[in-house]
């Protein structure tokens, strides 16, 4: 059970953080709009989530000379899309205003689930002392 909500609550909290740093990158892009010669960032939420769900284990480390593929930073994870639009840089505004309507409601759809997973755990607590 405790491994169960362990599992949980560490998929929310990195959930979370993506969408976090997820939403600073979009702010980035909106900023610099009209900066010459930026690139667009993105986080890709999706597939960094995918590999940590995943229930294939990392390589092991057997030397120091080895790459560990755990504890990647999130900055190791962005992704800079390299496709230019008609603008001096590959940032679309509209499309940027999307991404972060979008990532907001995904950020407070995750605190909603994990408030009625909460009190679903309070109501078996509850309901068993009785």
């Amino acid at each position: 059970m405790w491994g169960n909500l362990q599992r949980l609550y560490d998929t929310v909290r990195l959930s979370l953080k993506l969408r976090t740093e997820k939403h600073k990158l979009i702010s980035s892009n909106i900023a610099n709009v009209d900066t010459p010669g930026y690139r667009r960032k993105d986080l890709p939420f999706e597939r960094i989530m995918q590999s940590y769900l995943s229930n294939d284990k990392a390589l092991k480390v057997t030397k120091p000379k080895h790459f560990s593929t755990r504890g990647r930073s999130i900055e190791d994870m962005l992704y800079i899309q390299p496709e230019t639009l008609g603008t001096p840089n590959n940032v679309s505004l509209e499309e940027e205003m999307v991404s972060l309507t979008e990532n907001q409601l995904l950020y407070e759809t995750t605190l909603q689930a994990l408030a009625k997973e909460l009190e679903r755990l309070k109501e078996i607590i509850t309901e068993g002392g009785r």
